[in-house]
């Protein structure tokens, strides 16, 4: 009979192991407003200045919102808004409970969100639970030698590192200009009577809280396990700065470094555990609320109870090459270029790219066919459990408007690209096409290990008056320069001088301003309220409405694909290269012969439908929308 039970036993482990790891769906998908929403990311230091101090604030915001309503956007996502140590812009937390000074007050946000609500639109925050400021109050009493007080156990403590790895990591760190700013390694030196060792979570600046560790060693002491009485106290405390937020009319967060809060979890199994349980507690107190992940792994973020996942174009990611190089600092070598999809031949600094960071052998159509492969997974894969939202950029890459992709015609290509993807997130300033900027100061660690994201944060451009109208404060004393109406890859020299000056008068006068394409009906500003108008207007474009890529082998322009919500099909054609592109598709109507005339076209396009298939003809940078039942 033992041996019965063993073998029942042994029989039924992975099933139990199974059953443990990925648990029945208890949620649906979210709010119904998520369908047809667009949300726009404002970094709060960057949009507009009211006080004159050259850092943008709450009423600056607040004097925007008619234009942010006007943009059609039914969300505002704030970057953390939190009192910061500002080592690392705002990712720095000393206190969650609490607007930072610069900003303003904890009154002017929750005023802010009421007169976003009474516009119909929505605000989220930047949660940041991953890790504090060493100025936390939380990390200060940790510090103490006494272990057994209220926050000694929100961090992770040891008086020792754990190999030789950890032991060269901190070394490589501490040798470097910055340790304070350093991401290298997972352990800092400390001269706290707590202990010689904390672990951070990104810059040395910022401490982990623990939630534990999925597979803790008892060769390890610090490492607790997700039940201990530490990590369950975080995440009680998690809960209370979400409702806190959630009661002052806060709609939603966005969470920074989702994936990373519990420790040693290689296959996610514990860090499901913890978003499945907010989850449920969210949807019995806070039903109507959001949470949106940086993840970039929908099918495990998603199946953890997050309502959003966000596609993010970092290097690893599997639309990285439709924006941009494989590496971060190249001009050109993406799906969305003029050239074709070309490799890089120089950075964006106009020098020549290095041969060695070449990338010769992918070409445009195997760019194209990754994402469609990727993109048609995930959909299948997390159609039922939450969204997966397409961005513009953010406040950690570079922006559309990068390099040689700097013409108004090429920028409607990519954002017609965006808008028309399920859940769009638009970054500020994305809308009137700014530039990216290079080798601009590593202001409040915005830069980091050869990334520079400075160069995404720059002010908003308002108008053409001194600093473009985002502050009455002499340049000089601008949090960041505001972008000059050029790039370094296309006027090098102009740059160099622009620097050698020390960048004192950085004034947008041209056309990438709000003013100057307010009133312009072709201007970049007014074609993403167009496209934000149709996406809300037609439900083909909405979240959960199915988005189908067509692709023809050997053909990889234009990219055409197709969304509908099972009665209606639009039919979506990009061509973001230089030259005319003709592609013959399988017949999309029940039409024997015809054209078709697009909702929303750029530049030279037809639709025509005959015996062979459906012809599309796309002059050079163009775009083509065209409703098909």
């Amino acid at each position: 009979m033992r041996r019965i039970y063993l073998f029942l036993l042994l029989f039924l482990l992975p099933a139990l192991r199974l059953s443990a790891e990925t648990p029945e769906i208890t949620w649906t998908k979210g709010p119904s407003w998520l369908e047809n929403t667009v949300i726009y990311q404002v970094y709060p230091s960057s949009f507009k200045d009211s006080d004159g101090n050259g850092i943008g604030d709450i009423p600056g915001v607040l004097s925007k919102l008619n234009y942010i309503e006007k943009l059609g956007v039914g969300v505002i996502w704030f970057n953390p808004l939190f009192e910061s140590g500002w080592i690392d812009g705002g990712y720095d937390i000393k206190d969650y409970y609490k607007v930072d000074p610069r900003f303003g007050t904890n009154t002017d946000l929750v005023n802010l969100i009421e007169e976003a609500h009474k516009r119909g639109i929505r605000v989220f925050l930047d949660l940041v639970p991953g890790h504090t400021s060493i100025d936390h109050p939380w990390f200060r009493q940790s510090m103490e030698g006494d272990s057994n007080q209220r926050y000694s156990d929100y961090f992770i403590w040891s008086d020792r590192l754990p190999d030789e790895k950890a032991e060269r990591d901190l070394k490589a760190m501490l040798a470097s200009d910055n340790p304070m700013q350093n991401t290298h390694g997972k352990w800092m030196v400390s001269d706290a009577p707590r202990a010689k060792y904390y672990y951070k979570n990104f810059y040395a600046c910022q401490p982990a809280l623990n939630y534990g560790y999925a597979n803790p060693s008892p060769d390890r002491p610090w490492e607790q396990d997700f039940d201990d009485p530490g990590p369950r106290a975080v995440r009680r405390e998690l809960k209370n700065i979400i409702s806190f937020w959630f009661d002052k009319g806060v709609d939603g967060f966005r969470v920074d470094m989702a994936s990373s809060l519990v420790k040693n979890d290689p296959k996610k199994v514990v860090i499901k555990r913890l978003w499945r349980e907010m989850r449920a507690w969210m949807d019995e107190n806070y039903p109507d609320h959001v949470l949106m992940a940086e993840w970039n792994d929908p099918g495990v973020c998603l199946a953890s109870g997050f309502n959003v996942d966000m596609n993010l174009n970092s290097t690893r990611s599997a639309n990285r090459r439709l924006y941009f190089d494989v590496k971060h600092q190249a001009d050109g070598g993406s799906y969305f270029s003029l050239n074709g999809g070309k490799p890089s031949v120089k950075d964006l600094y106009g020098n020549p790219w290095p041969g060695d960071r070449v990338d010769s052998e992918t070409t445009p159509e195997q760019m194209l066919k990754r994402y469609y492969d990727y993109y048609e997974k995930v959909q299948a894969e997390t159609s039922e459990l939450g969204y997966f939202a397409t961005i513009t950029g953010n406040h950690d890459h570079l922006r559309l408007n990068t390099g040689a992709r700097n013409d108004p015609r090429q920028l409607k290509v990519l954002m017609t690209f965006v808008m028309t993807m399920p859940l769009p997130i638009l970054y500020y300033g994305d809308e009137i096409g700014i530039r990216s900027l290079v080798e601009l100061p590593n202001v409040e660690g915005a830069n980091h290990n050869g990334k520079e994201r400075a160069g995404g944060r720059t002010p908003m451009q308002w108008d053409g008056s001194e600093n473009a109208g985002f502050s009455t404060c002499e340049p000089e004393k601008l949090y960041l320069p505001v972008c000059p109406e050029w790039t370094p890859a296309t006027s090098l020299p102009l740059y160099k001088e622009w620097k050698a000056a020390g960048a004192k008068n950085p004034t947008a006068s041209g056309s990438i301003t709000v003013a100057s394409q307010e009133n312009d009906p072709a201007s970049l500003l007014n074609y993403t309220r167009k496209l934000i108008a149709l996406r809300k207007a037609e439900k083909p474009f909405w979240a959960s409405s199915t988005w189908t890529p067509v692709f023809t082998e050997g053909t990889p322009y234009p990219m055409v694909y197709t969304r509908s919500d099972g009665d209606s099909i639009y039919l979506v054609a990009l061509n973001p290269t230089g030259v005319k592109k003709t592609v013959t598709i399988a017949p999309m109507t029940s039409l024997k012969k015809g054209t078709l005339v697009p909702e929303v076209s750029e530049g030279k396009v037809t639709y025509k439908i005959s015996k062979k298939g459906d012809v599309l003809t796309m002059g050079p940078t163009s775009v083509m929308i065209v409703k098909i039942r």
